[in-house]
């Protein structure tokens, strides 16, 4: 019998190590974000025109924007125990900042 792939509490082999980020994706970000501030494809203003020329591009925009955004987001609690509002900025470097002033 062959010996299985996984095996329980067996060290990590290769592979990217912990907290790396993933290359590629990266890139691709950074190429749409080149792509989208080029004069030549149009910038962000055909960007805009091409989002609402129809109902499944809004749906792509939207698709593409939320898998963007960070996962999870931790507010803060005023006096009252009610959540402060909260404004995430995400740049194309990929930084982003909590609560900008």
């Amino acid at each position: 019998m062959p010996t299985p792939i996984f095996e329980k509490g067996r060290d990590k082999t290769g592979g990217r190590k912990k907290g790396v980020k993933n290359k590629l994706t990266t890139n691709i970000k950074d190429m749409l974000f080149n792509a989208l501030n080029d004069k030549r494809v149009g910038g962000e203003e055909e960007f805009i025109k091409w989002i609402i020329a129809s109902n499944r591009n809004k749906e792509l925009f939207y698709t593409w924007l939320m898998k963007m955004l960070p996962t999870s987001l931790v507010g803060e609690q005023d006096d009252k125990g009610e959540f402060k509002p909260l404004k995430v900025i995400v740049t194309s470097d990929g930084n982003k900042s909590d609560n900008p002033t």
